[in-house]
């Protein structure tokens, strides 16, 4: 690998870990959510520091060249957080259905205890009403 190219990688992954890192001090992001960016951060940087092990892997595997090991294995990547993503919005659809039941059934509730209020309102003035008389 060319070393201005590997300067240039180096450089791109250590200001990518670096945004990664702002949006989680500034709370944009779950660290939960971060893991598979701190993860792809750091796999992104062994393999700007070390160009040789992608020629081993992608030799290990039967990947004529490393740019191809690269393409396939950014694919499965983005795969990974697609099914992340999806996973996550599951989840939060699930929760959002719950929450909307529950929702309807404290406003049936209050709904219920104020028309007891008014009823036992009308009730105490209507006896007012008859010891007038």
């Amino acid at each position: 690998m060319n070393i201005k190219l590997q300067i240039l990688l180096i450089i791109g992954t250590l200001l990518f870990g670096t945004l990664i890192l702002r949006l989680l001090i500034s709370k944009k992001i779950a660290l939960r959510y971060s893991l598979i960016w701190i993860l792809a951060d750091i796999a992104m940087l062994c393999s700007a520091l070390f160009p040789t092990v992608v020629d081993k892997i992608s030799n290990l595997l039967g990947i004529k060249t490393p740019s191809n090991f690269i393409f396939v294995f950014g694919g499965l990547f983005a795969l990974l957080i697609i099914l992340t993503l999806t996973a996550i919005a599951s989840t939060m659809n699930n929760q959002i259905y719950r929450l909307t039941q529950t929702l309807s059934l404290l406003e049936k509730r209050v709904r219920e205890l104020e028309n007891k209020g008014d009823h036992k309102k009308n009730e105490s003035s209507n006896s007012d009403i008859s010891t007038d008389k």
